[in-house]
């Protein structure tokens, strides 16, 4: 009986121990107010009432209040002005605009109008160059050209590397065929097989200059041709061509001077395609320290040319271990273009000692210079060609009977 007596004892205590739990739970919740979630029950969103707003938070912000908040981007690829930074004001310069930037440091060394906005032409081809590297897979893969893709390149009269319908080409060939010859085949190979047409591939190419922080560029096609809305600037070219240098790819094509393609139809031992902008070069030399020698490695760069550009050039040097671009547009004839980047790096570069005559008396008020500039470009305006007598010089009368010079882009 005892025994018995026990045991109920002790399942009545434990009922009530029991309970009690159930009782403690049931307050917890309601204190805390949190809840059991039954399957498949979803959980609303907190309701107003579950917080303290005052009309305080919301009711007196204002617009401006509120995108003050928003941060504004901050374009890590955009160039600063170098503590030194020197307007570009030489007696024999003819471009229009241009700019000379040290790739270590991205800061500006000199320049002349280098935010206003001009026409590329096939400097254009450095952003293709670019956005196709970074989206080709396999460069053994193939495009195969059509009829319809060369004629028009054909009626438009522009430059190409010499690939006809038919052509089976690797995207390797079309990488070299778009820099080197400056082959609007190239870019439109590369465009059509990456994005399925030129205008999807334009797309992804203004996708990147936003990337880049570029605000005053445009593009409207893959090659150069002009176009009232393919525009950019000086400033903006050499941070494109920055961005190929830093990629390995691009930089082997911009420096290449001779590539011959891989067998097609009508050449069974491939395309040799020359690189307009070493020839243009051959025979130069950069003489920072005036010296009598070259001291700065002229590494690559692109050529562009169009009635409406002028002639417009990007080019890139190695001097003192450090590389430096210098990017020139509208300049009178292609050899001037040539010598104008010349000018720039041998008086600007750090340290250069440029010839007597070069540099002219620079302007008295530098400032007003630069904010006639930047009215410039606030104006979104575009640079017209030069109205000068160059009867005594012309791209016949210049002296190049010692170097072969490829045809220039009739259009870019």
């Amino acid at each position: 009986m005892k025994n018995s007596n026990r045991k109920g004892g002790a399942a009545v205590v434990a009922l009530l121990v029991m309970i009690i739990i159930v009782a403690v739970s049931c307050a917890l919740m309601v204190v805390t107010g949190r809840k059991t979630i039954k399957p498949n029950e979803s959980v609303s969103a907190p309701t107003s009432a579950d917080y303290d707003l005052t009309p305080t938070d919301i009711e007196t912000t204002s617009e401006e209040d509120l995108a003050s908040l928003i941060p504004e981007p901050k374009p890590s690829m955009l160039p600063v002005l170098a503590e030194k930074y020197d307007t570009i004001n030489l007696k024999d310069i003819t471009c229009q605009t241009g700019v000379l930037l040290d790739c270590e440091t991205n800061e500006i060394l000199a320049g002349v109008k280098y935010n206003k906005k001009i026409y590329p032409a096939s400097l254009t081809k450095l952003m293709t160059l670019l956005v196709a590297v970074e989206n080709i897979d396999d460069m053994q893969a193939k495009y195969k050209f059509t009829k319809k893709d060369i004629e028009p390149l054909q009626e438009e009269n522009a430059s190409c590397a010499g690939f006809v319908a038919g052509d089976e080409v690797t995207m390797e060939d079309l990488l070299y065929a778009a820099i080197l010859p400056s082959g609007a085949d190239g870019t439109l190979g590369l465009a059509n097989a990456i994005a399925g047409n030129e205008k999807n591939f334009v797309k992804m190419m203004n996708d990147k200059v936003a990337e880049l922080g570029l605000t005053d560029t445009n593009f409207a096609n893959a090659s150069g041709l002009h176009h009232k809305q393919h525009y950019t600037t000086a400033q903006d070219i050499a941070v494109i061509t920055r961005a190929c240098m830093e990629n390995e790819t691009c930089r082997k094509v911009l420096c290449t001077k001779t590539w011959t393609t891989k067998p097609t139809k009508e050449y069974e031992d491939g395309i040799e395609l020359d690189s307009i902008f070493h020839s243009r070069f051959e025979g130069y030399f950069i003489d920072v320290d005036q010296d009598g020698s070259g001291d700065a490695k002229i590494l690559g760069g692109k050529t562009g040319f169009t009635d409406e550009a002028g002639y417009t050039l990007a080019t890139v040097v190695e001097y003192n271990g450090k590389e430096y671009i210098a990017v020139t547009t509208k300049s009178d004839t292609y050899i001037d273009s040539v010598e104008d980047s010349i000018l720039i790096f041998e008086n600007y570069l750090p340290g250069a000692v440029g010839t007597p005559d070069d540099r002219t008396e620079k302007k008295e008020d530098s400032d007003s210079s630069s904010d006639e500039s930047e009215e410039e470009v606030n104006e979104g305006t575009y640079i017209e060609l030069k109205e000068k007598d160059n009867s005594s010089k012309s791209d016949d009368d210049d002296d190049s009977s010692s170097r072969p010079v490829p045809d220039e882009d009739v259009e870019a």
